[in-house]
């Protein structure tokens, strides 16, 4: 992405000096129990005000997990470690519980992660009932903490309780053919589900779980689609924005699935994109869309037009290889998962206004 000057005032000489602060902080490479973390990073740099804040990192199970050392005994009697090293491999879609769980799809190992921090346990779930994961992708959580999966692989998405025990499987009927990313409005009762191969998304009721509609259909125009992936819905107002790969652009519905505008186009260049993935609203309106090739997220305001971005290659804070899925709770934590890295960070918006 080329340096310069945005029209907006996030960014006033922030660009060139993002890249050269981020190009110099430590890598995670050579120990990743072990990582040094900065103190304090945040995106623009001063004397600019601070919008982004860089908070903390996710990427195996001993940062949760501690290493149990085997006793004399437990040597003679060659009993294994108690835990080994586990990488969060290629994580996809991730999620926040009521109770301020962590949840990450892990496309690597075929399982969903669940961090509690507070009671410092590290849960694994597969599947239930004969259904099991091969390739989780979309994740959500409602207010029930009862949790979605969806899986291109199975071409369906799957409902579990909060105890992990299988409520319901669906898509089959409406012929899912690639679920990606999915996204919940809750005070509508409705849950988004993209088909990439289909080129729509498909509109379920939460409750019910029947179809409602499907928005889209394969093209370049307005309201058209080409390999959607990502999805998310604004808590404001209910409109939801789609990230269409294809087109490497943004399309923005309004709650009743009218087509509003679309934004971004391919091009190496601020505003622009080569591979949206992940999407999501903050508090304020404001949208947030990660990019897979320039490996950094770019945030735009209600309107579409871009305020900064945050990224670039590597391996330190604020650094991506493939950063893929984007979730943005309500306390305006942004969690983006960094797929090659095979970890989730994590940074906090500190308002636009």
């Amino acid at each position: 992405m080329t340096q310069g000057r945005f029209r907006k005032p996030w960014v006033v000489r922030t660009i060139g000096a993002v890249i050269v602060l981020t190009m110099a902080l430590p890598s995670f490479a050579k120990d990743k129990t072990q990582a040094p973390l900065p103190t304090e990073l945040t995106w623009p740099v001063l004397p600019d005000k601070p919008r982004v804040k860089f908070l903390e990192v996710w990427n195996n199970n001993l940062q949760i997990e501690p290493i149990k050392k085997r006793g004399f005994l437990d040597k003679l009697a060659g009993v294994p470690s108690k835990n080994v090293l586990e990488e969060f491999e290629k994580p996809s879609g991730i999620a926040v519980d009521s109770r301020g769980r962590l949840l990450i799809a892990s496309l690597g190992r075929a399982l969903i992660y669940r961090i509690d921090r507070e009671h410092k346990t590290l849960e694994r779930f597969r599947g239930d009932r004969g259904f099991f994961l091969k390739s989780p992708v979309g994740l959500a959580v409602d207010d029930k903490d009862n949790i979605y999966v969806s899986d291109p692989q199975i071409h369906l998405v799957m409902k579990f309780d909060p105890d992990f025990h299988l409520l319901a499987t669906f898509g089959s009927d409406e012929g899912l053919k690639n679920p990606a990313y999915i996204a919940l409005d809750e005070v509508r009762r409705r849950l988004f589900v993209v088909d990439t191969k289909a080129h729509n998304v498909v509109v379920y009721n939460l409750d019910t779980l029947q179809l409602i509609t499907r928005v889209g259909k394969p093209g370049n125009h307005n309201g058209e689609f080409l390999y959607p992936v990502g999805i998310g819905v604004n808590r404001n107002d209910g409109s939801f924005a789609v990230t269409d790969t294809g087109s490497c652009s943004v399309e923005v519905f309004d709650a009743s699935f009218k087509f509003l505008f679309r934004f971004g186009k391919q091009a190496m260049t601020p505003g622009n994109f080569v591979r949206p993935k992940g999407v999501q609203f903050d508090s304020e309106g404001n949208i947030w869309v990660a990019d897979a090739a320039f490996n950094n997220f770019q945030i735009f305001d209600s309107k579409g037009q871009v305020l900064m971005f945050v990224g670039v290659p590597g391996q330190g804070p604020g650094q991506f290889e493939l950063p893929n899925g984007l979730f943005i709770d309500k306390n305006d934590r942004v969690y983006v998962s960094d797929q090659l890295n095979y970890r989730v960070q994590i940074f906090q918006f500190l308002g636009g206004k």
